[in-house]
């Protein structure tokens, strides 16, 4: 005797088809605005500034996965507590990769003091570089750490000063050092002067800013003056369940 046996068979749920596929078109808006916004690293890039609206962070972290994509690996100085790995993650799964093959490839060290950041710029970021077999390094912080209370201004200056050298330093050696430097609400006299004297070490400077909701990127280092533009909206992702 024959008897009937229910069969399962993997038909699709549509809502969640759809979800998925509205999930990837937001993903590849979101990737194709990034790629518009980038600032293109060039060979001969040593220290490259970019200043101004916070969203210049995303731009770093970006170019920081753009590099971990190749294959190539990176020290990232984190002083402003900004790294982060589901942005990495996401950009991999865009690029039909997994998150954990370009995570360790991003050499991640933070700092939570205006002394650690010293620290690590002076004294170590040199000897990661070669641990790592990196050419670039990602510096966050030079500005939000200098605002440590125990410090004082004319300590905060020396500090930056001998970072600035270390950096100077390292440039020398071929290395590239990408300084990405969100402006605070106010800008402090200290800021200004220590933004002025790391502009005037760089070879490229970056300008970031927000004008009706369009993010301008414009390279002050650029004889010809170049410039681009994207909307903010497209730049700000709204999924981060990516990693």
């Amino acid at each position: 005797m024959r008897t009937n046996k229910s069969v399962w068979l993997p038909f699709s749920d549509r809502a969640e088809e759809r979800e998925e596929q509205a999930t990837e078109r937001t993903n590849n808006d979101w990737l194709v605005a990034l790629r518009h916004a980038r600032v293109p690293l060039r060979p001969d890039d040593r220290l490259l500034v970019l200043y101004g609206h916070p969203v210049l962070l995303s731009l770093g972290l970006y170019a920081v996965a753009e590099r971990a994509i190749t294959g190539e690996p990176v020290v990232y100085l984190d002083g402003t507590q900004t790294f982060d790995p589901f942005f990495i993650g996401r950009v991999a799964r865009v690029h039909r990769q997994q998150p954990r093959k370009l995570l360790p490839l991003i050499h991640v060290a933070r700092a939570y003091t205006l002394l650690q950041l010293e620290r690590l710029v002076s004294d170590c970021l040199s000897s990661a570089l070669d641990r790592y077999e990196a050419r670039m390094a990602v510096l966050t912080g030079l500005f939000d750490t200098i605002h440590d209370p125990v410090v004082s201004e004319k300590d905060a200056l020396r500090s930056f000063g001998r970072m600035l050298e270390a950096i100077t330093r390292l440039t020398h050696q071929g290395s590239t050092v990408l300084c990405l430097c969100p402006f605070a609400p106010v800008l402090t006299s200290t800021d200004r002067l220590c933004l002025d004297q790391l502009r005037s070490q760089a070879n490229r400077v970056i300008r970031v800013r927000e004008e009706q909701g369009m993010i301008q990127i414009e390279d002050e280092s650029d004889e010809a003056a170049s410039s681009w533009q994207v909307a903010r909206s497209l730049l700000e992702p709204t999924d981060r369940k990516c990693a």
